[in-house]
């Protein structure tokens, strides 16, 4: 059986540190200690309260996510903070994280939106590490309309908020994309060369600013724009630690519902 420390390593050759975003926090987020044997892993987006249970009352030893378990500094201990480390400390269950490093990895979050959405010729763009971003090309131009049912279709996401051309004869070829938050990478987006861009969380001004570039924007939810990764952080233990570990996701949903 794999450690905790033998998991971390291997996560951070696919994801090395020095890819985060000098603002995240990642890596090992709770751990008794890093030589802990590790049976079984579980894999999720968030250590929420439903994944913590989950693997409590399944015998796993560690949680895998993308998102930090740990993010900003504890100013206190509540009820909510010391019921979820109560029940990691009772079951023994470690958690590691590892977040922006994974969006700008090689094969990370950004690769798989990319591979999902069939793009051709992928580059990167942006953030700090010059790589959190993909850009790519569609085998045929869409029209705005077109590649909002191929965006649901592919990522499964049942509401998308968009802006559009306001040429109406414009069709989209070369499309860029960042998983999560990424609002603030528009213009870089725009320098890439994009015609379209999907994300998630944009502001108000974001739609805005991407009309006066010419170019659409999608905001297509957090959840679906980064739950791929789940599935490469399965493959990633399995081929590295073969039956000497148990893995298995856990899908967290989104935390809304489209009305």
């Amino acid at each position: 059986m794999p450690t905790v420390g033998e998991i971390d390593k291997v996560l951070s050759l696919a994801a090395p540190k020095e890819l985060s975003e000098s603002w995240d926090n990642d890596g090992v987020m709770f751990c008794s200690h890093a030589n802990a044997t590790v049976n079984k892993a579980l894999v999720a987006l968030d250590a929420t309260d439903a994944a913590v249970s989950f693997a409590a009352d399944n015998g796993f030893d560690c949680i895998v996510t993308h998102h930090p378990f740990i993010f900003s500094p504890l100013s206190r201990i509540n009820s909510d903070v010391y019921g979820i480390f109560k029940i990691l400390m009772d079951a023994g269950i470690s958690v590691l994280s590892y977040h922006t490093r994974m969006a700008s990895a090689v094969g990370g979050v950004n690769d798989c939106l990319a591979e999902i959405l069939n793009l051709n010729n992928i580059a990167a763009f942006g953030g700090e590490s010059g790589n959190i971003g993909r850009v790519g090309e569609l085998s045929e131009q869409m029209s705005p309309e077109e590649f909002a049912n191929f965006l649901k279709e592919k990522l499964h996401c049942g509401n998308i908020r968009a802006a559009y051309f306001d040429d109406e004869n414009k069709k989209i070829k070369r499309v860029a994309a960042v998983g999560g938050a990424g609002k603030s990478f528009l213009y870089e987006a725009f320098c890439a060369g994009a015609d379209a861009f999907v994300t998630s969380e944009a502001a108000h001004n974001t739609f805005y600013d991407a009309k006066k570039l010419g170019m659409c924007v999608y905001d297509c939810g957090h959840y679906y724009t980064e739950n791929q990764i789940c599935r490469r952080f399965e493959q990633i233990l399995k081929d590295n630690f073969g039956d000497s570990l148990e893995v298995y996701s856990f899908d967290t949903g989104s935390p809304y519902i489209n009305i």
